[in-house]
């Protein structure tokens, strides 16, 4: 158990369908929810398409009778909140660092016309125990969509975070912009910067009082410090920073670390990109699943160079960005290599490569070229475990990450990779199809002393070894 609400619970799970892979799954009741359903399915459809170094990553959901389970990456490293407890304080650089990721999530949220209303500390995760390790966002059972110019009424949100005017009824996204600004206060001085005894109090506190300064704890904080906590605390959302503007600010800039990717590294990604193929559309979707299956340490390389081609920190990476990185790294790509290269992505001059997409693209095929990994990935796809993959186990994969798929796209996935013609992919396709040639060749000497029934088995017992020996790694490990 990872923690325990109202509707529900978020449990730590091992997912079969990704090997070995530990995720979170948020369990919620059908019964505790019957008349707000529309909440579920809305905070699913935002899940689904959100995508952000600094946001949880969503995987799949299930139903059943009773309950909803979404299936989400686990955070390992514990709360924000709970690592300033322990640590006692944060420094300055520390604490601008983080705040830095913070509104990077904003900003990409707000972008997209979402408001999450219930930003605070306990709402941003570590990724892992390490001492790099990402924050990430997480809880947007409170989130929705909004229109441009649009007047939110709902008082949702955490007490203590909750911005003046959704007190009075009468709020847009920069609301999140408030609750920042009270985790802000509450990093630099461990204290927060509006207190009641009651509720009233409270809200008393938040529509009347100005942050108090002149506590002790603020007497060491840089005036810099204190003038960006001021302009996310300024009561009228329409004289109030944005995520935009706040990511400029003299001190979040001071905060951040030298991004700098050596450009052999560099080299390397761009080919990796030059060669990813759209074409393909079966192999994009299993490099989509291998990227969720690897673990942090493997994608932090990944997750870095996102970010040195992330320029302005919105999440995506455009051409202009991609010219930017070739031009400071002196490499050597034309002009039609980098046209090959967004051809391959499928975009025009002014689209742009998401998250998940570029860590794909991006990866070096070493990362994924073992049995272990692959059968993960394949596991994913044989949602019946029965050894292969067919149009059904496809679509009900794609069904469980949100997607739906037409027949012919499906049809067209496997007759991609299956040799056989008998609209099926068995792991020796599969693993042809990600060119492991090595595995391939053992795989073909070992099926060739035993007929297609004595196939099935031994690439079943491989499969029940594999995920044996994969559980038992992830109990010594948890353990």
């Amino acid at each position: 158990m990872l923690g325990r609400g109202h509707y529900g619970t978020v449990r730590l799970a091992v997912s079969e369908s990704k090997g070995s892979t530990v995720v979170a799954v948020k369990t919620i009741a059908k019964s505790k929810i019957n008349k707000s359903l529309k909440l579920i399915h809305r905070e699913l459809e935002l899940l689904k398409e959100l995508d952000h170094p600094n946001i949880v990553k969503f995987y799949e959901n299930y139903q059943d009778n009773e309950h909803f389970h979404i299936v989400m990456e686990y955070c390992s490293g514990g709360e924000l909140l709970d690592k300033l407890l322990r640590i006692g304080q944060f420094d300055e650089r520390q604490v601008a660092f983080q705040m830095d990721k913070a509104l990077r999530a904003i900003k990409y949220l707000h972008e997209r016309g979402i408001v999450h209303r219930d930003i605070k500390p306990q709402n941003f995760m570590y990724s892992s125990k390490t001492h790099d390790a990402e924050i990430k966002l997480i809880d947007f059972g409170l989130s929705r969509h909004f229109e441009p110019n649009e007047t939110l009424q709902s008082q949702v949100g955490t007490p203590y975070f909750t911005a003046p005017e959704v007190l009075t009824g009468s709020y847009d996204c920069s609301c999140d912009l408030w609750s920042l600004g009270v985790m802000l206060y509450l990093l630099l001085s461990g204290t927060l910067p509006f207190e009641g005894d009651t509720t009233a109090a409270l809200a008393k506190a938040i529509l009347n009082s100005q942050p108090d300064f002149s506590r002790k704890e603020w007497a060491r904080i840089t005036p810099l410090a204190k003038s960006l906590v001021k302009d996310l605390l300024e009561k009228d959302p329409k004289k109030r920073i944005t995520a935009e503007k706040a990511l400029e600010h003299p001190w979040i800039v001071s905060g951040r670390r030298n991004s700098f990717i050596d450009p052999e590294h560099t080299n390397q990604i761009m080919r990796n990109l030059q060669n990813y193929s759209a074409k393909s559309k079966f192999k994009k979707e299993v490099l989509d699943v291998l990227v969720t299956i690897l673990n942090d340490k493997e994608v932090k390389q990944l997750r870095e160079a996102f970010n040195f081609f992330d320029k302005d920190g919105n999440g995506e990476i455009t051409l202009a960005e991609l010219k930017e990185v070739i031009k400071d790294q002196g490499l050597k790509i034309t002009d039609k290599e980098l046209e090959k290269i967004m051809k391959n992505f499928g975009l025009q001059e002014t689209d742009t490569i998401g998250f998940s997409e570029f860590l794909a693209a991006a990866m070096d095929q070493k990362l994924y070229q073992n049995r272990e990994v692959l059968w993960a990935a394949f596991s994913h796809f044989d949602t019946d475990k029965a050894g292969y993959i067919t149009a059904n186990n496809i679509r009900e994969a794609m069904k469980r990450v949100g997607r739906k798929l037409t027949a012919d796209e499906i049809n067209a996935m496997i007759a991609e990779v299956e040799k056989r013609k008998d609209d099926r992919i068995t792991f020796e396709e599969f693993c042809a199809l990600m060119k492991m040639e090595d595995y391939t060749k053992e795989i073909e000497e070992e099926t060739k002393k035993v007929d297609l029934v004595g196939k099935e088995v031994c690439v079943q017992g491989r499969r029940q070894n594999t995920v044996f020996f994969a559980k038992a790694n992830t109990l010594v490990e948890m353990a």
